[in-house]
């Protein structure tokens, strides 16, 4: 039964698939409400993404709304600050997608909601890459 469920969400386009620095997502994928965080964005960071990877790679897609940007894959035990959260030039992310491992065609695990301009957003991965755990807090700028 788990077999046709996997290959049912496959079939209806849950898949990522990645072009080079392009990535076209659709909108079937889940996209996690936002979360204002407790506690201000790291120094210097107020306005990034920090992703903090655990036992596995994670990918991160920041995506615009026509569902192309760029993908980093962010080795295990690390943290990654991105500071193209907000944008380069015209494309301006608004969504992140997020995939346990490296290859490019891993199926999104997560999404969660770009913040406004001059917030940052703070993801942690746990779990395993066969059961991933991504969790996401909008941060407000260090003080």
């Amino acid at each position: 039964m788990k077999r046709i469920i996997v290959v049912a969400a496959a079939v209806a386009g849950a898949a990522v698939v990645a072009v080079g620095a392009t990535v076209i997502a659709t909108a079937a994928d889940p996209v996690s409400p936002e979360v204002l965080g407790a506690t201000p964005a790291d120094a210097g960071h107020g306005d990034e993404g920090k992703y903090t990877t655990g036992d596995y790679v994670l990918t991160v897609h920041e995506l615009d709304d026509d569902g192309e940007g760029i993908s980093t894959a962010i080795g295990p035990h690390t943290t990654f600050y991105s500071k193209t959260l907000h944008g380069t030039g015209t494309r301006k992310p608004t969504v992140l997608k997020f995939a346990a491992g490296a290859d490019s065609d891993a199926p999104v695990v997560f999404g969660y909601p770009v913040p406004a301009p001059g917030r940052g957003v703070d993801c942690v991965a746990s779990g395993t890459e066969a059961a991933p755990q991504v969790r996401c807090e909008t941060k407000l700028p260090a003080r």
